[in-house]
């Protein structure tokens, strides 16, 4: 059995879409629930490694796998300790599955793991059928699965961004290449006219957040 590079949580948040886990979630990679996410992983009949959570919003469940405790009163969110656990159980990718919605500190809170995963050389996405947010270091390829996507600066400015591909390019605005401030919010809204976007940054962190207006 090849050896399991993709970790996949299931967070505890309001939003739940059965459906959109049975086509998404990469039952081949390594699974947590964080808190009541096991709910919607039992729901949708999909297997269960490990459960990280302080049991605040659901009852411990007996399940046969991996559950990892922590105090109710403590210094990060359980989406964040089951980001840790994957990053430091050496997992090169994180798909992280119902991050957004309902209170916005979670929400926000959700966005700076990409962060963490960012600083410790993994890939991290969070995703659910209105949005798909990531990072852009260097270049990414933007498809057509989500209906438009927007381009902010991550926690720092940008340099030299270029657009391709997309109804909003540089040339949108008589430039080459476009720098992008933290403040700025030009990036928003733009979306794919070709088969793919192509995004670059010579200098700085993009988020990348894909969405449908549903």
């Amino acid at each position: 059995m090849a050896e399991q590079v993709k970790c996949s949580i299931v967070t505890g948040a309001p939003v739940s879409d059965t459906d959109f886990l049975k086509e998404h979630l990469d039952t081949g990679s390594f699974i947590i629930a964080a808190d009541s996410g096991y709910r919607k992983l039992l729901e949708a009949g999909i297997r269960i490694d490990a459960i990280v959570a302080d049991f605040d919003s659901a009852e411990k469940p007996d399940i046969n796998c991996e559950i990892i405790t922590f105090p109710i009163e403590k210094d990060a969110t359980d989406t964040f300790n089951a980001v840790k656990l994957a990053v430091g159980r050496g997992f090169k990718e994180i798909e992280i599955f119902f991050a957004l919605g309902g209170r916005f500190d979670h929400s926000y809170a959700n966005v700076l793991c990409l962060a963490y995963a960012r600083q410790h050389g993994v890939k991290c996405t969070l995703l659910d059928r209105q949005n798909r947010i990531s990072l852009i270091e260097k270049s990414a390829t933007v498809n057509r699965d989500y209906q438009a996507f927007s381009l902010f600066a991550f926690l720092g400015d940008c340099k030299g961004v270029s657009i391709k591909g997309a109804y909003y390019t540089a040339g949108f605005f008589g430039r080459d290449k476009l720098d992008i401030a933290v403040s700025d919010q030009f990036g928003q809204s733009n979306f794919v006219s070709e088969e793919t976007a192509e995004i670059t940054v010579d200098d700085g962190v993009l988020l990348l957040i894909e969405s449908n207006d549903f």
